[in-house]
Formats: structure tokens, sequence, C-alpha cells
């Protein structure tokens, strides 16, 4: 049995000075009694009779109680479809423009470091001297460079310095000597259509352009625009 004190505590409704029953319901042997705060100069309560007598109601009535509870699992069915809608919609976007590779090596160092993850932009149209890109290699690797050269540049390596069209390429990050690996590899070098030339900022340790010679286009997964890791 509800008594005026439980919905006033219940309800939250402000002490009063004078209460009138506004109407009792009996439900299946329970006697539910709403009381209606009577105004005196001021509004006492803070919640409309009508919302208490509706929550008293669902709180004693099995079915409405039954009813509100598969409208609240609906509305969070609701919620979560929403959420997994959006996550795979999120998942697909990334999936189609970007990719996600990680570095295996010292080979891009100090730029890159092993175990760093790098996030690439794929569908490129061009590609550009100093775009660091990741590559798919014929062994199934994937390899992470730095373009030193695009189709039609003529790419020679002299003295431990490295030129493109006649001019010494200087790049800030890389570090050590700048040397020809392979006799199979001859310079002055011209690169060929749909085809880029590339280099490992370590270069003293990296494998590149310089042993497995031009990398085809259609072999680079996309430019790397975001690296994650601890330097």
């Amino acid at each position: 049995m509800y008594i005026i004190s439980q919905i006033i505590r219940e309800y939250h409704i402000s002490t009063v000075t004078d209460l009138h029953i506004d109407w009792v319901l009996r439900y299946k042997g329970k006697i539910v009694i709403i009381r209606k705060v009577k105004e005196t100069g001021r509004r006492f309560y803070k919640m409309e009779i009508e919302s208490i007598k509706q929550k008293v109601l669902e709180d004693v009535d099995p079915v409405m109680k039954k009813k509100k509870a598969k409208e609240r699992r609906k509305q969070r069915l609701i919620v979560i479809m929403q959420f997994l809608l959006v996550f795979v919609v999120i998942i697909g976007l990334f999936h189609f423009f970007m990719g996600i590779s990680t570095v295996d090596g010292e080979s891009m160092y100090p730029t890159l470091h092993d175990k760093n993850v790098v996030i690439y932009e794929r569908h490129n149209s061009e590609y550009k001297a100093g775009d660091i890109v990741a590559l798919d290699m014929p062994n199934g690797d994937v390899y992470v460079k730095r373009v030193i050269a695009v189709a039609g540049d003529t790419v020679n390596i002299d003295r431990e310095k490295i030129y493109v069209n006649g001019e010494e390429v200087t790049t800030p990050q890389a570090v050590g000597k700048t040397e020809a690996k392979s006799d199979k590899i001859t310079y002055p070098l011209t690169v060929e259509d749909k085809q880029i030339f590339v280099l490992g900022d370590n270069r003293e340790v990296s494998r590149d352009s310089r042993e497995i010679g031009t990398v085809k286009i259609k072999n680079i997964k996309g430019k790397i625009r975001w690296s994650i890791g601890i330097f």
C-alpha cells in the first residue's frame, strides 16, 4: 500500500501543509493511494499529478511494467544497431581509402623506426620525389621507402651522392653514405614509365632500388600519411 510519505519520498514531492485525496485505485488486492498536492500561495510539488499516477501504475501493473521493459529493450537494440552500422561504415570507408602496415627494420631510420605502424592513403593518382610509400614486393613483404625519382627522371650515384637529372638530391632525414649496391644496376639510370626509384633514409642498411631496381606504380599500396610508434 502506497501512503503519502512514500509518494512524497519516491516521487520527490516537496513538503506540503495541505494534502487532499485525488483518487484511490484498487488493483488486485493492492490499494494505491494517490494524493494531490494543494497549492497554498505557491507550488509545493515538482511533478505533475498525472506523471505520478503513471509512475505508480507502472510500479504495480505487471502488464505495464512488461510493456515498459520491452520498450526499453527495443530502444537499446536500436541504439546498438545504429552504433554497429556507423562502425561498419567507418571500417568500410577506412579499408577502401586507407590501409595499415608495419615498418620492418631500420631502413627508414631516423624518419621511421622498426615496428612503427604506418597508415597510408590508397588510390593516389601520382607520386612525387620525397613521398614516403608502402610497397608490395614480389615475395609478399611490404617495404616502406622514400620516392627519389619518377618516370622520365635520370638517376645517378657518384662518390656517395645521388643525383636526379644532374642535380644532387639532399634528403635532410637521410643518414649514411649513398652507394650503389648491385652490379646488375648501372648508372645513369632512366626511370621508365609508370615506375619510381626509391631509397630508404638509412642509406647504408636499406634494401631499395639500388638492389631491386625501380618499382612499378601498380605495386604501390599507398602514400604514408601518419605513423604511430614510440620514438
